[in-house]
């Protein structure tokens, strides 16, 4: 096998895909409002409940370094310095937006907490502040999956 060989074979193993984010129902859901809103009650500035997006703001955050992170990885593997397929390329990119989103939500993301959600907290025995962390289990949620191949996910709708 000549190097123009080895190159094809190396670049076609990069075929991959992989997403960050809450994997389980309940905790997307919650993440998804904390976007989004709801289409049913949408979150506004209304009895203290607002959007506080956290997978957009690090995704947003993060877009640089992650292009950077994939650049630096395939011009690696291209260069016969690295190998590895696209499942470990993107798992290690998505890894880095992990942490990154896990930081987000853990940031505290303004506005305050309105007094009535301190004073509901408070009657479950909860006396934190943080905006985006009540029990912990969102935060505690997010992961990341990668594959190989550009197929759709089996959850996908």
């Amino acid at each position: 096998m000549d190097a123009l060989d080895q190159l094809i074979r190396d670049i076609s193993r990069l075929d991959a895909r992989a997403r960050t984010g809450s994997l389980d129902e309940e905790n997307a859901t919650k993440l998804a409002l904390q976007e989004f809103g709801s289409t049913v009650e949408p979150l506004k500035e209304r009895d203290g409940a607002v959007l506080r997006p956290s997978l957009s703001a690090a995704t947003d955050r993060a877009e640089g370094d992650i292009n950077r992170a994939i650049d630096r990885r395939v011009a690696q593997v291209i260069a016969g310095q690295r190998t590895m397929t696209g499942k470990t390329l993107l798992g290690e990119v998505a890894g880095m937006l992990q942490e990154q989103v896990v930081e987000a939500i853990d940031g505290n993301t303004p506005p305050e907490l309105a007094p009535s959600t301190l004073a509901a907290r408070r009657r479950r025995g909860n006396e934190s502040t943080r905006t985006l962390v009540d029990t912990g289990d969102m935060k505690a949620s997010i992961t990341t999956e990668a594959k190989d191949g550009a197929s759709g996910w089996p959850d996908d709708g």
